[in-house]
């Protein structure tokens, strides 16, 4: 909801959000969650909610509700994702997600197994 708020409010380009997403806190969730990003972030979880804590429930107030899927907002997106992955494409486009998924998922594994052994 979050990323369609930024292309409706005129924040983010859906390129924007894209970019954002998986050349910065995807590759970090890959490896780590939420909450132990918030960790490393500070001096702990709570130091993190008290320094930052009321900031974010602020932001996330100010947001309203959710948004409503549909319009121009839709239009923009569909447009975008229509050139950068056209309809006919779909499968093939899944078909590379799935295998870079596997690959991760391997890596994983064995980071796992490294950080086990450590």
């Amino acid at each position: 909801m979050e990323a369609w708020r930024l292309v409706e409010d005129g924040v983010c380009s859906p390129e924007d959000i894209e970019t954002t997403v998986t050349e910065g806190l995807g590759l970090r969730y890959a490896l780590i969650g939420p909450f132990e990003t918030m960790q490393l972030n500070a001096n702990g979880i709570r130091d993190y909610c008290e320094r930052y804590g009321a900031n974010i429930k602020d932001v996330c107030e100010e947001q309203g509700g959710p948004r409503t899927l549909a319009g121009e907002t839709l239009d923009k997106l569909e447009k975008v994702l229509d050139q950068s992955i056209p309809l006919d494409q779909l499968n093939q486009r899944r078909n590379l997600r799935d295998k870079r998924l596997a690959a991760l998922a391997q890596h994983k594994k064995q980071q796992n197994n490294e950080n086990s052994a450590v």
